[in-house]
């Protein structure tokens, strides 16, 4: 009992000498702003260089959303590494604190120091996000969830996924392509579903199925449903030039090309992205799931 009660008391007298930084603070100032725990702690440059290397990281993730790299591979590498880097930062700061008994010489000690920090990292954050919801009004930050059944069993209702918002800017549109694309009749609107015709061809349903020039198509991801529903059996119909013919994969609950006053083809122009991967499922096994052209990756 006597050995415990000296630990104790020797511990106490330790806790009540160290004069350092606050391992506490240090870790609510690295909360705030990544790098500002360490300025806390008088190490300014190694904080500047970790705080550089978060809005890398932040970059490359909202290139994979933004079509320059736009594979569920991307997405997953660059959220791991701005969240692993997170965390590094918050330990190195916190255990640095913690082994330090006193502040450094160079001591940034003004709460004003803080405050400006903080301020000039919000700016700095502030810059990819006002042009993150600017590319997302306009279409090119691409990252979408089903919002609709419309194209089960491919996308899922609320499943999300990354689509390449460059890729009709080099490309014809192809047969198969899972598209998104603006909506022919209602222009504030983003749809997505497959391109199953491009001009020129001659187009019918037949039981929900799609038959492309006189021949029934592959289409192995569909859900025809009730053959005898509505817009299960239209005539043939010739795609107009500059338009596709476009379907969702769940025929018997999707509103597209089949229905010619509320949807209709869809003009080449309005085409914004390819469908390429499932960012994010209930579902993990789905998760990095192809869904954009059968065929092609």
């Amino acid at each position: 009992m006597a050995f415990a009660d000296y630990a104790r008391a020797e511990a106490n007298d330790q806790t009540t000498q160290r004069s350092g930084p606050s391992p506490w603070v240090t870790a609510l100032l690295t909360a705030l702003t990544p790098g500002l725990g360490h300025l806390y702690i008088g190490q300014a440059r190694r904080g500047m260089t970790l705080f550089i290397l978060v809005i890398i990281a932040d970059t490359l993730l909202m290139f994979a959303m933004m079509g320059v790299l736009a594979r569920f591979w991307m997405f997953a590498v660059s959220l791991a590494l701005l969240v692993g880097l997170w965390l590094y930062i918050m330990v190195d700061a916190i255990s640095r604190a913690y082994r330090m008994q006193d502040f450094p010489h160079q001591r940034y000690g003004r709460w004003t120091t803080y405050a400006g920090a903080f301020v000039l990292a919000c700016l700095i954050f502030a810059g990819p996000c006002i042009y993150a919801v600017h590319a997302k009004a306009s279409g090119r930050l691409l990252w979408l969830n089903a919002t609709s059944a419309s194209m089960e069993p491919t996308l899922r209702l609320d499943e999300y996924f990354l689509a390449d918002a460059t890729y009709y800017r080099t490309r014809h549109p192809s047969r198969g392509e899972v598209a998104v694309y603006v909506h022919p009749k209602q222009e504030q609107l983003h749809y997505i579903k497959r391109i199953v015709a491009i001009e020129g061809d001659r187009v019918a349903i037949k039981g929900g199925r799609a038959i492309v020039n006189g021949v029934m198509a592959e289409e192995p991801y569909v859900d025809a449903g009730d053959p005898q529903a509505p817009l299960a059996n239209e005539a043939e119909i010739r795609v107009p030039p500059g338009h596709v013919y476009v379907l969702g994969d769940n025929r018997a609950n999707s509103i597209d090309s089949r229905d010619q006053v509320a949807h209709g083809p869809v003009p080449v122009a309005n085409l914004i992205g390819r469908v390429t991967d499932i960012a994010i499922s209930r579902h993990l096994l789905r998760m990095g799931r192809w869904i954009g052209t059968p065929s092609n990756h």
